[in-house]
């Protein structure tokens, strides 16, 4: 055979081989089976130093003034560091927000609040452009970065040699908006689980539309092909942004951790106020004339920096159906139209919840008046701010809670019977009739 025979025939079998590849490979979105994908670049660190007018560390005057709370916070985690124990081998950094005097560098690696990390600056071309600083983890997975002139890309190492590559550096997300560009967003929990999620997704998106949310970010760690449908199209008409969780460990309460500290930090500057919720929750006002954007916007004590909606749990006694048949369907399964059987609040300093402050309460915060939040209560506000559990008389969770998912109904029965007597609730039916078509609506133009 000639070789330029040889050659076709090599190049028809790297083809055919790539067909394979491709054929065979893992879509974006795989049934259950999502992993962000990496492919390292390495930076060599240089040693170069900036101009000295430039604060060098955390825990130093900044621009003259007094430490703000916050880094004061940040020299107080620095005291807790000693001796603590990682399970991480490097960093890998999440996201990065430039903000307008610092950045805040969100980590995907289980650490600890205390651990000092380096923060590093590079240009355009790549290159360090300042000496690496100290700081620490504070609050959970975030680290507090200085700002340095020119720099376009910030990482954080574990040391300050450390070679830098794109798992350890990311190009800021800018938050140097002069006002809000939003009053009220939306977070949601990141999505996981085998139970299908199109129908609760659509129906928890057109909740809180009617609510007065004009954005959503999503977090998503599994999702199916079919699910992901739904969620793509809220995305394309600009109401929904994705967010990847990294796959840094498969504790699901770490990554809503994780979750919750990104997508607050996501959100200040853009937004006043957001809502942290999971995917069968549904905040409302119980004045059913009211919407929770409205609520905010009134007259309130300027010190509340952010409000607990009480928990009322809804029993949810099957699974969502996997796929759309038709309207009929809809609106026979839609959770705010099919359950009824709803738990007494839990009112915070209930007996009930002696392990929980706020009796597993979901928060709005005003976000420049947080420092620091966990799923069901805020750990931290800035000086004369406060939380306010809200008295179910104003406002309260309708969560729909499958009966069935680890057990649940039979473990907590004890519990949930301690607030009260179960009674059966609707949803507000001057929400409902709206809240019913534009489901229906939606789904029908995705799946129909």
């Amino acid at each position: 055979m000639k070789k330029s025979d040889q050659l076709v025939c090599l190049c028809i079998f790297a083809g055919f081989i790539c067909l394979i590849y491709i054929s065979t490979s893992t879509p974006r979105y795989q049934m259950f089976s999502y992993r962000v994908p990496f492919i390292e670049t390495v930076i060599n660190p240089t040693n170069s130093t900036e101009d000295s007018n430039e604060i060098r560390g955390y825990d130093e005057v900044v621009d003259g003034k007094p430490m703000p709370e916050y880094l004061k916070t940040l020299v107080a985690a620095n005291k807790l560091s000693a001796g603590l124990f990682d399970k991480f081998s490097e960093v890998n950094v999440m996201t990065v927000y430039e903000f307008p005097d610092h950045y805040s560098v969100v980590l995907a690696i289980e650490t600890t609040i205390g651990k000092t990390l380096y923060c590093r600056y590079s240009g355009t071309d790549g290159k360090e452009i300042a000496d690496p600083v100290p700081s620490v983890v504070y609050p959970g997975f975030v680290v507090y970065c200085s700002r340095r002139n020119g720099t376009t890309i910030v990482g954080v190492t574990k040391t300050a040699t450390t070679p830098l590559n794109t798992k350890n550096t990311k190009i800021p997300i800018k938050r140097l908006f002069k006002s809000h560009l939003k009053h009220l967003t939306y977070c949601l929990a990141p999505i996981f689980g085998d139970e299908p999620k199109w129908l609760l997704f659509a129906e928890m998106i057109e909740h809180y539309k009617l609510q007065g949310v004009e954005k959503f970010f999503i977090y998503i760690r599994k999702i199916s092909d079919y699910d992901l449908k739904i969620v793509e199209s809220y995305r394309k008409s600009g109401e929904v942004e994705i967010i990847d969780v990294p796959p840094a460990y498969d504790d699901v309460i770490k990554q809503q951790l994780m979750a919750v500290a990104d997508c607050h930090l996501r959100n200040k500057k853009y937004s006043k106020w957001t809502i942290f919720s999971d995917i069968d929750e549904r905040l409302i006002m119980t004045d059913s004339n009211k919407t929770i954007a409205q609520f905010l916007k009134e007259p309130k004590d300027e010190n509340i920096g952010a409000f607990v909606f009480p928990q009322r749990w809804i029993l949810k006694k099957a699974q969502m159906p996997e796929f759309y048949q038709d309207e009929h369907q809809v609106l026979e399964r839609m959770p705010t139209l099919q359950w009824h059987e709803t738990s007494a609040p839990a009112i915070k300093g209930h007996k009930s919840c002696t392990s929980e402050r706020n009796c597993w309460g979901k928060l709005i915060i005003e976000n420049e008046k947080v420092i620091r939040i966990s799923v069901h209560e805020v750990d931290k506000l800035y000086p004369n701010y406060r939380e306010e559990f809200l008295d179910p008389k104003i406002g309260y969770i309708r969560h729909y809670r499958d009966v069935e998912m680890q057990s649940w109904a039979r473990n907590n029965w004890n519990l949930l019977t301690g607030f009260g007597a179960f009674s059966n609730t609707s949803y507000p039916k001057n929400f409902g009739d709206v809240l019913a078509r534009n489901v229906v609506e939606r789904v029908k133009s995705v799946y129909g």
